[in-house]
């Protein structure tokens, strides 16, 4: 028999992982001296720890591989636990590639700009909520702005401050000057069966904002009619990193627009729905 030292020096292992396989019982000494204390452990237990590290180097949590080398497990749960660990491998290794092509995306922008640029691009999820709106096709930027207003005005008179959240517009047509396909509304803080009545006749009702999975987002300020700036700096980071539009985009105002000592001034968070491209 070995005592713990040679033990660990033959497995390659320290004494102190030895220690600790032995106070949750994953592997214990053949025998411990019961005057000194000493642990001694046989040749024949190697075959046991190189088991557990072999299992442990899959990832597999102690737990399973405690089963595993104690046969507590059929093969079906031992595939189904390395599914499991395959598919959190894959994620990892999908998640670590993104990050990879936006280091990369980062070098190429200094490279050929000499900085990283005004805006900084951020990839999130949104969930669904209750949203309060008007979908028309404007025939143009100063009446799509027109009705911007009246939202305002209609929403800020008719809705109390609590249900309300932040406006948001979503534009179902490509980013042109003319035949604007938009949907102007406010996300609520809970569902309402209020509707808005418009000047004109027309009327706000309730729909909902879906969820997105994935929405490549930036914030910007300045005029709301430079808007056109942030939209173009996110599809520069979409083509260097590899994404496609998959969805209309929103404009989600994080402070209430046309208001204050600059009225044409905004504060705006940009969003996409992207998914990989092919």
């Amino acid at each position: 028999m070995f005592r713990i030292g040679e033990f660990s020096t033959i497995a390659r292992v320290s004494g102190r992982l030895l220690r600790y396989y032995d106070s949750i019982g994953l592997l214990s000494p053949q025998h411990v001296d019961a005057a000194t204390g000493y642990r001694y452990y046989t040749a024949g237990q190697l075959e046991r720890l190189n088991r557990i590290l072999a299992l442990k180097d899959l990832g597999l949590s102690l737990d399973q591989v405690a089963r595993m080398v104690d046969g507590n497990v059929s093969t079906g749960e031992i595939r189904g636990m390395l599914m499991l660990k395959k598919a959190e491998l894959e994620r990892t290794l999908s998640e670590e590639a993104d990050r990879l092509a936006r280091v990369e995306s980062r070098l190429q922008q200094i490279d050929e700009q000499g900085s990283l640029g005004e805006y900084d691009i951020v990839v999130k999820a949104a969930a669904a909520r209750p949203f309060l709106s008007l979908r028309r096709t404007f025939a143009g930027m100063g009446d799509a702005v027109a009705m911007l207003k009246e939202v305002i005005r209609a929403m800020t008179t008719q809705v109390p401050p609590a249900v309300r959240d932040k406006m948001v517009v979503v534009a179902y047509s490509d980013f042109e000057d003319e035949d604007l396909d938009l949907e102007i509304g406010f996300g609520l803080t809970r569902s309402t069966n209020r509707k808005v009545a418009l000047a004109g006749g027309d009327e706000m009702t309730l729909g909902e904002l879906p969820a997105v999975e994935t929405l490549a987002t930036l914030v910007r300020s300045g005029p709301i009619q430079q808007a056109h700036i942030g939209f173009g700096a996110l599809g520069l980071w979409m083509e260097a990193n590899r994404y496609r539009i998959s969805g209309p985009s929103r404009e989600v105002f994080l402070e209430p627009p046309f208001s204050g000592p600059r009225p044409e001034h905004v504060v705006m968070e940009i969003q996409f729905p992207v998914s990989r491209a092919a």
